[in-house]
């Protein structure tokens, strides 16, 4: 399965303004809108439940069930979602990376976006299982912030396949292949 990490990033690599959560607050519109392009491209979303929590009940993040794809939740607690369930379109899991691409492929899945925080990434990374990073520099600088990658020891190496200037203000979309 061909697994695509998707995020925007300030340009000393924050995820998050502070400790604030909602990209939607810092990101263009720009990027908002490539985002939006990207997602309704892919049948099978992950994320975790970090940024579910954080951008659920916004309407701009339309997570809304959707009969056309299959989003994924990861969390320790699948259990505290049993209201949000919605089988086929919206489910809540605890597998492994490893585990779930597994099932998901045995499902036919052949493509996912990676839609996540630094933990999840990093879990992503860990095992290796991420093929692309598409990732969008602001260009803004917050000091402080969730990382890319929580701290862990990584040596992996990327190569640069697509950029593109998304507005007059510098916002740059990278798409790079991860070197395995």
């Amino acid at each position: 399965m061909k697994v695509t990490l998707i995020n925007v990033s300030s340009i000393d690599g924050k995820l998050t303004k502070g400790t604030g959560n909602n990209i939607y607050e810092w990101s263009s519109p720009e990027d908002f809108a490539h985002f939006k392009k990207t997602l309704n491209s892919h049948n099978l979303i992950v994320m975790g439940s970090s940024t579910f929590d954080h951008v659920k009940d916004n309407p701009k993040a339309g997570l809304r069930p959707e009969k056309e794809r299959l989003r994924i939740i990861l969390t320790s607690r699948p259990n505290n979602y049993k209201k949000s369930v919605v089988p086929g379109q919206m489910e809540f899991s605890n597998e492994t990376p490893e585990e779930l691409i597994k099932r998901l492929e045995e499902q036919g899945f052949d493509n996912m976006l990676l839609v996540s925080g630094g933990k999840v990434a990093t879990s992503f990374f860990k095992k290796k299982l991420i093929d692309e990073l598409w990732l969008t520099i602001e260009p803004k600088i917050f000091g402080i912030g969730e990382p890319l990658v929580q701290e862990e020891a990584f040596d992996i190496s990327l190569k640069l396949i697509e950029t593109k200037q998304l507005n007059e203000s510098g916002a740059l979309l990278l798409k790079y292949t991860i070197i395995k």
